[in-house]
């Protein structure tokens, strides 16, 4: 009897059809993406600063120390990669509920939960869910700052506003650039909010430096101050500014790459893209619908939030990724929820039939369509990554061992699976051709080469030249002596 009531109380709670979706999200993670993904590029970089197994990597300008926080508490005790994804798997869909749960006390829970199930039903959202990286978790705060920037305007107390400053803090902990055009539209929305006017835009200022005192500090330390660290950024995105051409960039990507750079000139636009172009559509109808129910206030925030979000990687950045827009997705998945609700439950009998029959098939070509991306997506990361195995493998056995050090292509993922550090030229700009040939002396050293000639450094090394099951054809030098007492 007790087991029933409280069955159905959980069946009838406000949260129930978010908390099933997130449910339903990491179901598909373990069974699309599964959690024998090896790691990717970037990940190796974050992991590493927290891996007692493996030498740091160098952490570029660009990079905030957010994220290498929420793997810690797996990578402390075990290397297990299955471990890993497994957890992180649990903590996304956690934080898809986090994130929406404000908003279902501000619209209708069926509302709140179709906006997560939009996000989720993402390619992108799904392959992003178990790995280490942090644009999915600024999505959820920013999701959160919006819902509790509308609970600060509407009811008195303390927990909303500190709540709102929790959550800009954790964006700006996750991506301080994000968080700043976060903070745009909700401080111009903080100036119309009346008597609420000073605690939001004291809460907006408190979380914003909570979240960003860590980048700021490393600033200091380590590139002079945070416009030199700024602009170090810039010069290793390529140049930020005005980009125009990002949409197109963003288009091409959308369904074909996890990193479009360079994208080159030549695109094309397939089927499965064609509700990329609704988006922005379809948030302004919910909008509409919105301020015919006078309700425009609660729902403009959270779209002019994702609009911003948007627009400063599609305008400002010189090339694309997938990734970069899932916050802009998230927030605007609420007036577009909205309206699609609005519409499932028009008109009555045999006109609402054909309504909710019509959300929900294009809610299900979504889907269908997205499954089919994430597929290919997951095929040929899984077979790229693998190279990177079979790279460490290779380097094993040409006598490679730690503590050790390695340059050249793809460095830095290559020294995490075989446990050696990497000095890369290019984004750091104290490794040179002589600081690695003086590195080769003192410890045991490789440079490994996927295109180009033999780097000037290694003039006299032994070549060691192999082909990988995926057809990609690798080139090792590695110094014909061993070197003297490897460093630890």
């Amino acid at each position: 009897m007790i087991v029933r009531e409280r069955v159905s109380t959980f069946a009838s709670h406000r949260c129930t059809p978010l908390v099933v979706v997130a449910v339903a999200y990491a179901a598909a993670q373990l069974i699309a993406v599964t959690a024998r993904m090896r790691l990717g590029w970037d990940e190796t970089v974050y992991l590493s600063q927290v891996s007692p197994h493996i030498p740091a990597a160098f952490f570029s300008p660009p990079r905030a120390r957010g994220i290498t926080l929420l793997p810690v508490p797996v990578v402390a005790v075990t290397p297990s990669l299955t471990a890993l994804r497994v957890y992180m798997t649990a903590l996304s869909s956690a934080g898809l509920v986090a994130a929406y749960w404000p908003w279902t006390r501000l619209v209708r829970p069926v509302t709140a939960a179709l906006a997560a199930l939009l996000l989720a039903s993402l390619w992108v959202v799904q392959f992003y869910g178990n790995e280490v990286m942090p644009n999915l978790y600024v999505a959820y705060g920013a999701v959160a700052a919006a819902g509790w920037f509308a609970h600060t305007v509407r009811a008195p107390g303390r927990r909303p506003p500190i709540l709102l400053a929790a959550s800009l803090a954790f964006v700006a902990l996750m991506r301080p650039s994000d968080a700043a055009w976060l903070a745009l539209p909700l401080v111009v929305a903080a100036a119309f909010a009346g008597r609420r006017r000073l605690a939001l835009l004291g809460a907006i200022a408190l979380g914003l430096a909570a979240g960003a005192i860590e980048w700021i500090g490393e600033a200091y330390l380590r590139f002079g101050d945070p416009i030199q660290r700024l602009r170090a950024s810039s010069q290793i995105e390529g140049g930020l500014g005005w980009h125009p051409a990002g949409i197109l960039m963003e288009l091409r990507s959308l369904n074909d790459s996890l990193l479009c750079r360079p994208c080159g000139s030549t695109w094309h636009v397939s089927t499965l893209s064609l509700w990329w172009p609704l988006v922005p559509v379809l948030a302004a109808g919910g909008l509409v619908l919105a301020a015919r129910e006078r309700r425009l206030a609660l729902l403009a925030p959270p779209t002019a939030c994702g609009a911003v979000l948007g627009a400063s990687y599609l305008l400002f950045v010189g090339y694309a990724a997938p990734r970069f827009l899932i916050p802009a997705y998230a927030l605007l998945a609420l007036p577009v929820a909205e309206l699609l609700t609005a519409v499932a439950a028009f008109g009555r009998s045999r006109w609402r039939i054909a309504t909710l029959g019509l959300v929900a098939t294009g809610l299900a070509f979504l889907a269908i369509g997205q499954q089919v991306v994430l597929a290919r997506m997951v095929a040929f990361e899984n077979t790229s990554r693998q190279d990177y195995v079979v790279i460490a493998t290779r380097l094993h056995d040409l006598g490679l061992r730690p503590p050790c050090t390695l340059s050249g292509d793809e460095a830095q993922p290559l020294a995490f699976y075989a446990g050696c550090r990497s000095m890369e030229t290019g984004d750091n700009p104290a490794v040179t051709d002589a600081r690695l040939a003086l590195e080769a002396r003192v410890t045991r050293f490789a440079d490994v080469e996927r295109t180009g000639g033999r780097p000037r450094y290694t003039h006299g090394w032994r070549r060691s030249a192999f082909t990988t099951p995926a057809g990609h054809h690798w080139r090792i030098f590695m110094p014909a002596r061993p070197a003297a007492a490897p460093r630890g």
